[in-house]
């Protein structure tokens, strides 16, 4: 399609140093495997957002990511998680002075003429400095924008994500994102699932993992699947097309 912009969304890695597994599951071949089914599609632009390292954002599992992903044919960019460090990953991939202030990792993008803002949750907050920078960005045109965060902000209905690892000021971003009708898609990871929840004519696209995803229903954390999952965002002039496929 005529200027089509596609996207695969990619996240909650988990990947741990020297091959180790999370949470007793192989993380380091479901992405490889999940990069390969990539490769194979017609992208514009690969988006791993977030929760890239296991634990804490090690120099070594950045650098093996970057190396899988050397001769990945698509461009890509990384976001930052709860499970990962900013600065180890600026470091590592080399990322434009541009895309860090503060020690935040939040920046945006124009690809085939289509505005990308990405923000950092890492700290499970959205701080003020982003929030007013945002507010800019969809100040300067009427255009729609689409919007990646780790983590969604507001309630998702997944209640052991809800009660215990949601967003902390989830009231405070949202007021900031509800004048703003240039934003109707937001995509996210750190749920552990797909679903998509829609409030004030926004809606909050949940991407699954690709090591495993989480019983939306169960109040203690229990895994529902371990089926590796990514998402395709179709952006077209008419509006945004979006699904979830697994391996």
């Amino acid at each position: 399609m005529l200027n089509e912009l596609v996207i695969a969304q990619v996240t909650d890695m988990h990947i741990g140093p020297s091959n180790t597994k999370f949470r007793g599951l192989e993380v380091c071949q479901p992405f490889l495997d999940v990069l390969q089914a990539l490769a194979e599609k017609h992208l514009d632009l690969l988006v791993l957002s977030g929760d890239l390292a296991a634990v804490e954002g090690d120099p070594e599992i950045y650098a093996w990511i970057k190396q899988a992903l050397a001769t990945f044919p698509y461009p890509y960019v990384v976001m930052a998680g709860n499970h990962d460090h900013v600065g180890n990953l600026a470091k590592v991939f080399e990322l434009p002075d541009d895309d860090l202030s503060q020690g935040m990792l939040y920046f945006s993008r124009t690809v085939k003429e289509r505005r990308l803002l990405f923000l950092d949750s890492s700290s499970y907050r959205v701080a003020k400095q982003q929030l007013e920078w945002l507010s800019t960005q969809l100040a300067e045109s009427d255009e729609p924008v689409l919007l990646f965060i780790h983590h969604p902000p507001l309630k998702c209905g997944c209640r052991f994500m809800d009660d215990r690892y949601a967003l902390q000021n989830i009231d405070e971003v949202w007021q900031v994102l509800v004048p703003f009708p240039q934003i109707s898609h937001i995509f996210c990871g750190h749920y552990h699932t797909e679903k998509t929840v829609i409030k004030n004519g926004k809606s909050v696209h949940l991407t699954p993992s690709t090591v495993f995803q989480i019983d939306t229903e169960s109040p203690d954390f229990a895994i529902e699947h371990t089926k590796p999952g990514w998402r395709i965002i179709s952006f077209i002039e008419s509006g945004v097309q979006t699904y979830v496929e697994y391996l």
